[in-house]
Formats: structure tokens, C-alpha cells, sequence
């Protein structure tokens, strides 16, 4: 008979970091109060103590706490995947940086132009 149990340890799954050591050392390095965090979610201090010793958390847990402490921890656990990925501002950003070196690129053709002509 085949265990359905923790599916997510076999195979690519150890490549992950743990979340709840993640999340743990966020609020230990931010130097947050577990209390508030707990009384935040509505869920008692050692339910928080409970989510730092797991490997693995659901979504809706990671949303929560995210919301909680006001950071990002999906795009924060996100930089550890070995895949890239490029988020809406970031594609806008590049596209801004691509038009004002384009700018630029015309006025050093003019100003070079220009100093040909004073040369004259």
C-alpha cells in the first residue's frame, strides 16, 4: 500500500526552505512580538510557536501572516526559486530604463554634433 501522507518531502521537495524557520527568523530578526502576531491572526501564541516547526505551510496561512507583518513573504520565498521571474513593475521599469538610455543615446549624438559645429 502507497502513503498519500507528505507527498511534498519525496522527490523535489527537500529543495525548499522551511518555512516556518522562515517566517520564525523574519519576526526573531525584526525583533516583532509573538504576541501581537498571534493576537493578529487570532490564534494563540503557541499556534504561532506550532507554524515555526513546520516544514511546510498552506497558502492561506502564508497570506495571513504576510498581511500580519506587512512583508511579502511569497515574493521573499519566491527570490529562492532557481527559476527567474519578473514581477509587473519590475518589466515596467526595464521598459522606462530601455526608452531613457534610448534618450540619452540621441542627446550625446547632438551634443557631439554640436561640438563638431563650435569646432568650425
Amino acid at each position: 500500500m502507497i502513503s498519500n501522507s507528505n507527498k511534498y518531502k519525496n522527490g523535489k521537495g527537500e529543495q525548499y526552505p522551511p518555512i516556518g524557520n522562515f517566517i520564525h527568523y523574519y519576526i526573531l530578526q525584526h525583533k516583532i512580538k509573538k504576541a501581537d502576531v498571534s493576537r493578529q491572526l487570532g490564534i494563540l501564541p503557541t499556534g504561532l510557536n506550532k507554524y515555526f516547526k513546520k516544514e511546510s505551510l498552506q497558502f492561506a496561512i502564508l497570506w495571513k501572516l504576510s498581511l500580519a507583518l506587512q512583508h511579502n513573504f511569497v515574493a521573499h520565498l519566491g527570490e529562492y526559486l532557481p527559476i527567474a521571474y519578473e514581477t509587473k513593475p519590475e518589466k515596467a521599469l526595464k521598459q522606462e530604463l530601455a526608452a531613457k538610455n534610448e534618450y540619452i543615446q540621441k542627446l550625446e549624438i547632438q551634443l557631439e554634433t554640436l561640438r563638431e559645429m563650435i569646432k568650425k
